[in-house]
């Protein structure tokens, strides 16, 4: 990181971002520049989370708007969709902060040990990933970002809500609305670590060990069935199986 003196961040407002723009500007006291993209696919709850923790950790953040369902490689939602969507968000966001020395990301090392169709365009964009160049681990992330008093140290990850939809089917506005109300409610009953996915119509609930208790419950459960086909879903399934992400 020596030879840059203005960089870019990818921020999303889970734990990796947040802890590389950290030590970026409050360790090594170079100028950072947190940028945020705004997409169909990102989480209402999630955005408003992460703009709330920019504030309280007092550094400058630039939200930009990216129109995904602009792009049909993108609502085809193919195997490699994530390539298309993470390359849309990089140039974006890229247009939007120039000009900077360097483009960087959160990632670890972890996830340059899985075959991620993202991960090939932020290669092909030239974006660095210090943390993983570092060799850093998940593990890694969240100590140090336990031991610097960031509040979001223990965050379970997210993912977009394309993500909750088969690949083959089509995304549309409507079937990702309904994901992320879904979600949100169980979030309301005091859920944790939860997935919603879309199931040819019905709502396949995917929740971690912690929160399975709740969710077994048969009044929660009719509640839910209740809740869901009301928004339009075909009817739920509780997945048997605990979720769980780092």
């Amino acid at each position: 990181m020596v030879p840059f003196h203005s960089v870019a961040v990818a921020y999303s407002g889970g734990v990796d971002s947040t802890l590389l723009v950290h030590l970026l500007d409050r360790v090594l006291g170079l100028k950072v520049r947190a940028c945020l993209a705004r997409t169909p696919f990102l989480h209402d709850r999630e955005l408003r989370a992460a703009l709330s923790l920019a504030e309280h950790l007092g550094f400058a953040l630039t939200v930009v708007d990216v129109d995904l369902w602009a792009r049909p490689q993108v609502q085809a939602n193919p195997w490699n969709r994530c390539y298309h969507c993470k390359k849309a968000i990089v140039q974006t966001l890229r247009k939007s902060v120039e000009p900077v020395d360097a483009f960087l990301d959160g990632s670890h090392v972890g996830d340059l040990q899985e075959d991620r169709p993202g991960r090939k365009a932020l290669k092909e964009l030239g974006v660095i990933s210090p943390l993983a160049q570092a060799g850093w681990t998940k593990a890694d992330i969240r100590e140090t970002a336990r031991r610097l008093g960031l509040p979001n140290w223990a965050k379970p990850s997210q993912s977009c809500l394309a993500t909750r939809v088969p690949h083959g089917t089509p995304l549309r506005p409507q079937i990702l609305k309904r994901v992320e109300r879904a979600e949100e409610r169980l979030w309301e009953l005091g859920c944790h670590q939860v997935r919603v996915r879309w199931d040819r119509g019905a709502a396949r609930i995917q929740a971690s060990a912690e929160d399975m208790p709740l969710l077994a419950q048969d009044q929660v459960r009719s509640q839910l069935l209740d809740e869901f086909t009301g928004w339009g879903f075909e009817g739920v399934v509780f997945d048997p199986v605990p979720y769980g992400r780092g």
